[in-house]
């Protein structure tokens, strides 16, 4: 009974029967033991993603089915499995993060971008030395070279009809305009606001229309008036449609008629467009500008010719202009504008800075409350000293 007969191809051996017993029973593990190693498998892919321990991994990285590593009790593989379950169920939920946004690109200026932001800030700096009396030699010198002097050409050039017409209109032999531009297309010219109080005299001065009278007076007075009746309020950075001009003028017409303008306050935007006196964009839109709106407003007392759209020849006249404020560069521009759309005309032109004229305008009294300690004691209701 101890053995067992083997039976091989042709042969017959006798083998105990304890060892026949252990290899039947090696067979019929061996179903389970490959099950197991693929469970062993799984197991240590959820070990390396999900940090499960050394012990799996070891399991998963051994060669041997057979070895100790396979005496995994039930409440181990019920861990494993669940982990293998969190891990899956967080992956498939988990939602993607937006991408984190990128800083925005810092825009590029070109190099005419770059010579209008420098020059702007010249004038700024001229501006305030100059009203606080401290506008050295060197820096007006240089001013003059870099400012000045190239915009006075352009300037001029639209003082004259026959000098500017061809350029901006492209004029043909018998005078009929080949493009109708709404505004002045002048590199040069666009390319700074305005020439600030100091230097806006001096090119006036050159282009033959300063003009210091004794109507001056009389103008600012007329344009405080209209201030105080439109209730302006008197702000350090005034809005354009709140700024006023005063003008006068004496017209004759070409069959002798004698018109007479002695006072007209204009605002923002009253006159009509006429396209020989075009405005400048700067920044933004100064075609309604109230010295612009003077000088048009001129234009409506006299006969327009049909073909050259300018005044019909004959007609003189003398124009005067006051403004309450600086001339921007769109202005400056249409007070030469002004002869090459009447060459029979003159035109004068006086003005304040704002600073000056906001004193005068507004109810409200200077501001009289004490500063610092004062103040503070008279909240507390206490007796202030001097």
């Amino acid at each position: 009974p101890e053995l067992a007969l083997l039976g091989t191809t042709g042969v017959t051996m006798a083998v105990p029967a304890a060892a026949m017993q252990r290899r039947q029973q090696r067979s019929s593990m061996a179903p389970l033991r490959l099950r197991l190693a693929g469970l062993g498998g799984i197991l240590a892919l959820v070990a390396l993603g999900c940090g499960v321990g050394a012990r799996a991994l070891a399991f998963a990285t051994s060669r041997r089915p057979a070895g100790p590593m396979l005496t995994v009790s039930r409440s181990e593989l019920k861990q494993a499995a669940g982990r293998l379950h969190k891990c899956t169920m967080q992956a498939l939920i988990k939602e993607k993060r937006p991408p984190i946004p990128r800083p925005p690109r810092e825009k590029r200026m070109t190099e005419a971008q770059k010579t209008a932001d420098a020059i702007t800030h010249a004038v700024v700096a001229v501006e305030l030395l100059h009203w606080h009396g401290k506008l050295a030699g060197n820096l007006e010198a240089a001013f003059r070279k870099c400012v000045y002097t190239p915009l006075l050409p352009r300037l001029r050039r639209l003082t004259d009809r026959d000098a500017s017409a061809k350029e901006d209109f492209r004029l043909d032999e018998s005078g009929n305009k080949q493009q109708r531009p709404s505004r002045v297309h002048d590199q040069i010219v666009e390319r700074q606001f305005t020439l600030g109080h100091c230097f806006s005299n001096v090119a006036l001065g050159a282009l033959n229309r300063l003009d210091q009278a004794l109507w001056n007076s009389f103008a600012k007075m007329r344009s405080r008036q209209a201030f105080i009746a439109a209730e302006t309020k008197p702000l350090d950075d005034p809005e354009a449609k709140t700024l006023a001009a005063w003008s006068s003028g004496l017209i004759t017409k070409k069959n002798g008629d004698l018109i007479e303008i002695a006072d007209r306050p204009s605002g923002n935007g009253d006159g009509w467009s006429n396209i020989w006196i075009l405005p400048v964009f700067v920044d933004h839109d100064r075609s309604s500008h109230s010295e612009r709106q003077a000088l048009l407003m001129m234009l409506q007392h006299v006969n327009v010719d049909r073909k050259t759209e300018g005044v019909e020849d004959g007609s003189k006249g003398q124009a005067r202009v006051y403004a309450t404020h600086t001339p921007c560069i769109s202005c400056l521009s249409s007070m030469c504008q002004f002869t090459r759309c009447w060459p029979g005309a003159t035109v004068k032109v006086t003005f304040d800075t704002w600073k000056e004229t906001k004193r005068w305008i507004g109810f409200d009294g200077p501001d009289m409350q004490p500063m610092g300690m004062d103040a503070d004691m008279l909240d507390e209701g206490l007796p202030t000293f001097d």
